[in-house]
């Protein structure tokens, strides 16, 4: 596996606060259409067309609301496991690099190959 540990954090922290911002333009955006909806007749108006609106806008608003917090959560969180993932593989590259430097010290200079156990001779290509 080839990954830059630096990329995965930095790139998981752009996306938890992507994340974030997110969810405070949904905050807001409820903020404000809860504002307009105040009142005892709806923007809309409240004659047969309006309500007929006002039933698949609120179904609408309803869903949209549930959807885009939810999005923003998982968006977040997906920027956190990539942070996570690059601390991880920082963590396994030291380990493993230090295990390497460990095996190699020990038998650093210490294996002789035996004379004739490995030799090739080259040899033209028959035409």
């Amino acid at each position: 596996m080839d990954s830059d540990p630096k990329v995965l954090k930095t790139e998981g922290f752009h996306m938890f606060s992507v994340g974030v911002e997110f969810a405070k333009a949904v905050t807001k955006l409820k903020t404000e259409l809860t504002g307009l909806e105040k009142g005892d007749t709806p923007p809309w108006g409240d004659d047969d067309i309006g309500e007929k609106f006002g039933v698949v806008y609120e179904g609408l608003r309803d869903g949209m609301y549930d959807s885009m917090g939810s999005l923003a959560e998982r968006i977040a969180g997906m920027g956190v496991a990539f942070t996570k993932m690059g601390v991880a593989h920082e963590l396994n590259e030291a380990e493993q690099d230090a295990i390497w430097k460990e095996t190699t010290a020990q038998y650093d200079g210490q294996v002789e190959v035996p004379s004739g156990v490995a030799h090739a001779r080259l040899r033209p290509h028959d035409l």
